[in-house]
């Protein structure tokens, strides 16, 4: 019997709609870009539950206006766009979806390092541009892989899939995290050090950690002056562990030779944004979850766990949860 209604921030594959059609009505904005809004607001009053994702501003307004929401489920791994004491303090389930997008993170994240590597965005455009006269063994003349030093930030899960990869690539790792891996050092051969030693010593650094108030501009001027002159620095993570500004200089004055980000403080990235006039910086549209089988996970995680809290279940993967068991 439907009991419920829940609401969609995005257009979903149909499959995931119809699991909680069962239970519950279904609305979603069907659109590609993100709801509006006043939309949102508008919505989100006589539903039970939300399904959104990381663009989405759930905030205290939001959440106040939902008057009959039991749970808000995030189809993403990180939840710092919904307020969680707001949630709390109204009783409200907060799921989201880790893990889901681990594989797929990590693929992107050693695809970067490679592009930094042999400068393929920049060659690419210089066949495309009708440039290409003749060979030349220095054009775009490049480093390897093999024997470089791959600095991690944060070995979490996906920090540890990019670490298997990079061995296969036979490279140095070495690791930064709030707490040791001593399995991940005696099977695989990793390093741990401390944030400054891993960033001196790198070739390339990736950043995989979350965005926690200490943590916030946790890669500040006088961290990116430790690294190489010839290092690169990869941000897979959150765009504010990096200070904006002293990245930027980094860039223009050449403390580091490039970097490749996925993720802004803001986004989209503003058009008159200095990191889009500099040719050393390779960015992407924060696409690093964006296989189909990792939306495909990611969204059925955030459904399911709808439909438990919905049943009177307790989800598996909650930030806070406020469920109570139904009366038989």
């Amino acid at each position: 019997m439907v009991q419920y209604a829940v609401y969609i921030t995005r257009r979903i594959r149909n499959g995931f709609r119809r699991d909680m059609e069962r239970i519950a009505i279904v609305n979603e904005w069907d659109e590609d870009q993100p709801v509006p809004r006043e939309v949102l607001l508008s919505a989100v009053r006589e539903v039970d539950a939300l399904l959104c994702l990381g663009d989405d501003v759930i905030d205290a307004e939001v959440i106040r206006a939902g008057r009959r929401l039991r749970v808000i489920s995030t189809a993403t791994a990180g939840y710092d766009h919904i307020d969680l004491e707001e949630a709390k303090a109204r009783h409200i389930t907060v799921c989201h979806a880790p893990g889901a997008a681990d594989t797929a993170v990590a693929d992107l994240t050693l695809a970067l390092m490679l592009a930094c590597a042999r400068s393929l965005v920049d060659a690419n455009r210089f066949v495309h541009e009708r440039q290409w006269r003749y060979w030349t063994p220095y054009l775009f003349e490049g480093v390897e892989l093999q024997n470089s030093t791959l600095g991690i930030l944060g070995l979490g899960r996906i920090g540890l899939q990019v670490a298997h990869r990079a061995l296969g690539f036979g490279m140095r790792v070495l690791y930064y995290g709030n707490r040791r891996n001593e399995d991940a050092e005696q099977s695989l051969g990793l390093q741990f050090g401390g944030i400054d030693n891993v960033l001196r010593e790198a070739d390339f650094v990736s950043i995989h950690l979350p965005l926690l108030p200490e943590t916030r501009g946790l890669i500040d001027e006088r961290r990116l002056r430790l690294m190489k002159p010839s290092a690169f620095l990869i941000n897979m993570a959150r765009g504010a562990v990096v200070d904006h500004d002293a990245l930027v200089r980094a860039l223009r004055m050449g403390w580091i030779t490039g970097a490749a980000l996925d993720v802004y403080p803001r986004e989209p990235l503003p058009a008159d944004d200095p990191l889009l006039e500099l040719p050393n910086v390779i960015m992407t549209p924060h696409i690093g979850s964006n296989t189909h089988r990792a939306m495909a996970r990611m969204v059925r995680m955030a459904a399911d766990q709808i439909i438990q809290v919905l049943n009177g279940e307790h989800p598996r993967h909650a930030v806070v949860s406020f469920v109570e068991k139904r009366a038989a």
